[in-house]
């Protein structure tokens, strides 16, 4: 097949999320309702001496882009069944999903977390700004030889939240009640990388590498586990505060993970840590940092993490009412091109195999976004526009693909939106009658990461064949990042006579 070409004809955030918005929940009995709420026109489906009507048809996509792909909390060590920090031997694993990139050119897939150092009054385990690549240069992942170590990406930083004490001060976590916090003086300090194994109270301070190890481990397809594991002993750190010869293990504590493509998910170097950064946490990173809270931090990730969708160009169709012209649900693919356009974005055979249909009158496709040069998909903001002509009894199909999918479309019901109402044309916002289908040709992959998906195959036709044939609804429930469809897509019709 040939390649989407993506041109995202609008300014967009290139990063993608887990997002928390779902689709309402939809079954054929709700598509055959508003079928019948758009078939109740005036007059037999008669062609002749029924006044022609020129309409405009508008396919927005209004996607709000967030900066995080995906996003997660990590709190339960492996073999728990309750959020508990790791002491030494204990671990965290989670796992992430991701490809190579999320949209073209948005510099790759990249992995961040924070956690707590908690011998400490405001410390914190992250990566740098960037996070940990997740992809080499090209495109094969980081861990593709089995699990990488990658804790020498993983630097231990000041929040400058709170001012530092000997270590085993009371105003520190293990000195204090579990569900006690913000007990220190303040600093009002900015986010500093920690070096020379000290803090600006002049601890000293145990290597990162002696306090954790975090590996990654690519379980694909597109998808990878992190473990992180506390590897600190009793005699890992000093602790004056509790006497001159008294040594501790460094307890670890639940924290936040983010999958990104932008830099500074959760902080900026040099920089107060209430406020920064893509997710712009008030009081998340602090929170962490601080006590080894992460619900502030995972609510603000998780508000911030969401799948930017482009559209694709698409076919459309003027024809009679009791016609399925480009799909039917619950029955295969009609192989007359709407695989190319939810698996490509190619409408190009679709288009042509309409205007051959009995029962079409007119027929097209939109491919150009509007107040661009050429052919293109469109990313939040973007809009395509095409007119066409009926009359009182014809009916409007189309099909536009959900670029994140591997065979995914747009649509209104089968039969298709009646373009008048009561006599009139119809005007106005149409959204509510189109739905998210499955093609049913391709097997599905997780939405934004999948390698045989338009944006990260490397070879045309290259994804699987889907083991259920059948043209189907989207379940909103089986993909959780998948948003709803008034979110992404906005159909307007306007109606003018001649």
């Amino acid at each position: 097949m040939k390649k989407l070409s993506l041109v995202l004809n609008c300014t967009v955030l290139l990063a993608f999320t887990a997002c928390t918005e779902t689709d309402v929940a939809i079954d054929e009995t709700a598509i055959e309702s508003n079928q019948e709420t758009v078939s109740e026109t005036k007059g037999e489906n008669v062609q002749e001496n029924l006044e022609m009507v020129d309409f405009t048809i508008t396919i927005e996509n209004v996607v709000t882009p967030k900066p995080i792909f995906q996003s997660g909390v990590f709190a339960v060590p492996v073999g728990g069944s309750d959020p508990a920090p790791l002491f030494p031997g204990d671990a965290y694993e989670f796992e992430i999903d991701a490809g190579p990139h999320a949209l073209p050119g948005d510099g790759g897939t990249r992995l961040s977390f924070v956690t707590m150092f908690v011998q400490s009054n405001d410390l914190f385990f992250a990566p740098d700004e960037e996070g940990i690549a997740l992809y080499n240069e090209d495109g094969s992942p980081i861990c593709e030889n089995g699990p990488l170590d990658v804790t020498d990406q993983v630097l231990l930083w000041d929040s400058g939240t709170e001012v530092n004490e000997p270590t085993g001060s009371p105003n520190q976590k293990p000195q204090q009640a579990p569900d006690t916090e913000d007990q220190g003086e303040d600093e009002n300090g900015v986010v500093t990388e920690i070096t020379s194994n000290s803090c600006s109270f002049g601890n000293i301070l145990p290597e990162t590498s002696e306090v954790i190890k975090v590996t990654i481990e690519y379980v694909g397809p597109a998808r990878f586990k992190v473990r992180i594991k506390n590897v600190s002993d009793a005699t890992t750190i000093a602790v004056p505060a509790k006497g001159e010869d008294v040594r501790a293990p460094v307890p670890v504590s639940p924290g936040v993970y983010a999958v990104h493509t932008m830099p500074a998910p959760f902080f900026v170097e040099g920089v107060a840590a209430s406020g920064a950064g893509l997710i712009a946490s008030s009081e998340g990173v602090e929170n962490i940092a601080e006590d080894g809270f992460p619900e502030a931090l995972a609510m603000d990730t998780k508000a911030a993490s969401g799948l930017i969708v482009p559209l694709s160009p698409g076919a459309w169709a003027i024809h009679e009412k009791d016609i399925q012209p480009i799909y039917s649900i619950g029955s295969p693919d009609f192989g007359e091109g709407l695989e190319a356009v939810a698996e490509d974005g190619i409408p190009t055979m679709l288009a042509a195999s309409l205007a051959e249909k009995a029962g079409v009158r007119f027929s097209g496709a939109f491919d150009t976004p509007v107040g661009a040069d050429g052919p293109g998909a469109i990313g939040p903001g973007g809009s395509y526009q095409f007119t066409c002509s009926g009359t009182d009894g014809d009916y409007l199909s189309l099909a536009t693909m959900f670029v994140q999918s591997n065979d995914w479309f747009y649509s209104f019901a089968p039969n298709g939106i009646a373009l008048f109402e009561d006599g009139a044309p119809r005007a106005g916002d149409v959204t509510d009658y189109i739905y998210l289908y499955d093609a049913g040709t391709e097997a599905d992959e997780y939405p934004g990461a999948g390698l045989s998906q338009v944006i990260r195959q490397r070879d045309g036709d290259s994804g699987e064949a889907d083991p259920d044939m059948n043209v189907r609804l989207i379940n909103p429930s089986v993909q959780s990042n998948v948003p709803a469809t008034v979110n992404v897509i906005k159909v307007t019709i306007s109606g003018t006579s001649k």
